[in-house]
Order: structure tokens, then C-alpha cells, then sequence
């Protein structure tokens, strides 16, 4: 049984209060912040927003409206959540989503190659299935009519993936995503991340959900390896990334010759040759890791985490700074939500 449904005009009294940058990409820049409500709740989010010289342009202005609307119906544990698109005084949008205190992986594999160290192998394994868990979601996601969105993430790399302080990893960034009904980027665009692209996807040629499984085994190459897949200067207009070898030599003399192979099939440029889907490619990763009848968990990454990164568990009052004071033409240290 249906019915109508009821609109409440509820008055938005919150306030976002912007305490730090978090990072900054080609497009957009991530704040922490304080979303304050009546009665002295508090709740701490990410906001984001594009860079002053993208946010009068308006197909960076509808890619950015275009993701929030994208994501926001996406509640899985290993995707950052997206809670709202808003727009602040002066014009500027902003999407408002969940913050993960902890670091980018792309961070954590530096930490490791600045001290010449390995990540252990089964912790390697067990972020990488979480991220592929991720995709599995959002690449048959449907809508609330039942139609498969037929999402592509499209820039899964170390940046865009998060490990917060309790051991979760999470994909983030779908600022670039392809989607059935979403057509602001084409196939034909270069997209991405060098480094990190599959090889039809350098080709400007269209893709699918195996790109991300390629782009997912890029990372966890790099993670074993301790260098990347392709060349730091492999260029997509100049090099035909399909004909680029894997420097398999790289690969630790002890890994396991089936998780090799498993990085074969995530690897292989031909498309076809790759998972049939994320879901197949977590359940390949979950089995080598757990096959014997134990494996990591988040709480081992979180152990982990706490014995390399003490600073990240720090009591908060030792690491906080005032907030930010931003030029009005970009944000306002406050927004007033709404």
C-alpha cells in the first residue's frame, strides 16, 4: 500500500565551520569541518568544493553537481558517503560527505618506500579486496526504479582511497564517474591518472567495470612492488599503454606465484581477459588471504595504523589549529547550510 508522500518545509539552522584543508586536486579542494545544529549538536564532515578557477565553468560546475547526485544514494562501508549538495551565500557549491579521519593510501605506500620497507603482504591483499568490495556495490548499483546505473568509477588510484583510523578502507572521488544516464564526460576524454588507467581507457576508447578492475590491480602492484606498473613518464598520447610490459622482475622474489597470477588477470590489457566482475575479483583476493582459516582484518589494520602512525590517535586537542580564514570568493570559514 502507497501514499502520498508528505513535504515538511523544515528551517536548516546548521552551520558548517571549516577547521583545516584536507587535500587538494586538479579540480576540487577538501575541507574537515563542523556541521552544528540546535541545541549544541556537532557532527564532523568533509566538505568539498571546486577551485576558484573551475567554479564558473560550467561543465566542471555540472560534473561536480552531477557526482553528489550520483553518489549520494551509495551507502557502503567501503565508499565515502556523500550527505548533501549545498550552496553557500556567494554561489558556490559545495557537497557535503563523510569524514574519514585516518590517511590516503597514497600516503601509506609513500611512508613505506621513503623507509625502503614492504607492506605486509596479507594487509596488501586485505585493502585492496575491501576497495574491490567497494566496486562490486557500485558497479550494479540500481536506481529506486530498478535500472542498473552501470557506474564506472574511472580513477581508482592511491589518492582515492582511504584508510581511516579503524582499519576500513574507502573509495572516494567519483568526480569523474561514468554512468548510464551521465554524459558530461565521454569515452572519447582523457581521463584519469597516468599511472593508473587501463589501457582502453588511455585509448579514449569506452569503457566498462573492468577498467577499475585494472586500474584496482594497478594498486595493489604498486603495493607489493613498492614501484608502479608503468613507467613514472609513460605518456597515454605518446605510448600505446596495451604494449607497455609489466615489469613482473619487481615483484618480491616471495610472493605467492597464484596471488601473480591473480594480479595477471587484473592486469591483462585485454579486457575480456580480466575478472567478470569486482565481486569475482574480491572473492579471488578474500579466498588467498583466507583460504588456510585466518586471515587480516580491519582490526589488524588498525593495529597496524597504530603502531606506525601513533599521530593519527593522538587525543584531538593536541593536534587542532583555528579555523581556516578563506577568501569569500571561493568559501566562507562559515556556511550557513540551506
Amino acid at each position: 500500500m502507497t501514499s502520498d508522500p508528505i513535504s515538511l518545509d523544515f528551517k536548516d539552522e546548521s552551520i558548517l565551520i571549516l577547521t583545516r584543508k584536507i587535500a587538494e586536486g586538479g579540480m576540487s579542494i577538501v575541507y574537515e569541518a563542523c556541521k552544528l545544529g540546535v541545541e549544541g549538536f556537532e557532527k564532523r564532515v568533509a566538505v568539498k568544493m571546486l577551485l576558484r578557477q573551475w567554479s564558473e565553468n560550467d561543465r566542471f560546475m555540472n560534473l561536480f553537481r552531477a557526482e553528489a547526485k550520483l553518489v549520494s544514494d551509495l551507502v557502503h562501508e567501503n565508499i565515502v558517503q556523500i550527505y548533501q549538495l549545498g550552496r553557500a551565500p556567494n554561489g558556490a557549491y559545495y557537497i557535503i560527505m563523510e569524514y574519514v579521519h585516518g590517511l590516503s593510501l597514497n600516503d601509506f605506500i609513500l611512508y613505506h618506500q621513503q623507509r625502503c620497507q614492504s607492506i605486509p603482504l596479507p594487509l596488501t591483499v586485505h585493502i585492496v579486496s575491501r576497495i574491490a568490495r567497494g566496486l562490486a556495490y557500485a558497479h550494479t548499483f540500481k536506481n529506486r526504479q530498478g535500472t542498473p546505473l552501470g557506474i564506472v568509477h574511472r580513477d581508482v588510484c592511491p589518492r582515492n582511497i582511504l584508510i581511516a583510523t579503524e582499519g576500513i578502507a574507502k573509495l572516494t572521488d567519483f568526480g569523474i564517474a561514468k554512468a548510464v544516464d551521465l554524459s558530461i564526460i565521454k569515452d572519447d576524454w582523457l581521463i584519469g591518472k597516468d599511472l593508473y588507467m587501463s589501457p582502453e581507457q588511455a585509448a579514449c576508447q569506452p569503457v566498462n567495470f573492468r577498467a577499475d578492475l585494472y586500474s584496482l590491480g594497478a594498486v595493489l602492484f604498486e603495493m607489493i612492488a613498492g614501484v608502479t606498473h608503468r613507467p613514472l613518464d609513460a605518456d597515454p598520447e605518446r605510448d600505446n599503454f596495451a604494449e607497455l610490459p609489466v615489469p613482473w622482475e619487481a615483484l618480491p622474489a616471495e610472493v605467492d606465484p597464484a596471488l601473480v597470477s591473480l594480479l595477471k588477470r587484473f592486469l591483462d590489457p585485454d579486457p575480456a581477459r580480466r575478472f567478470d566482475s569486482a565481486r569475482e575479483a574480491a572473492q579471488a583476493l578474500e579466498y588467498y588471504i583466507y583460504k588456510d582459516g585466518y586471515g587480516p582484518t580491519i582490526q589488524t589494520v588498525e593495529d597496524y595504523l597504530r603502531h606506525h602512525f601513533p599521530a593519527l590517535y593522538f587525543p584531538e586537542s593536541s593536534l587542532t589549529s583555528p579555523p581556516l580564514t578563506l577568501d569569500a570568493r571561493t568559501a566562507a570559514t562559515v556556511i550557513h547550510a540551506g
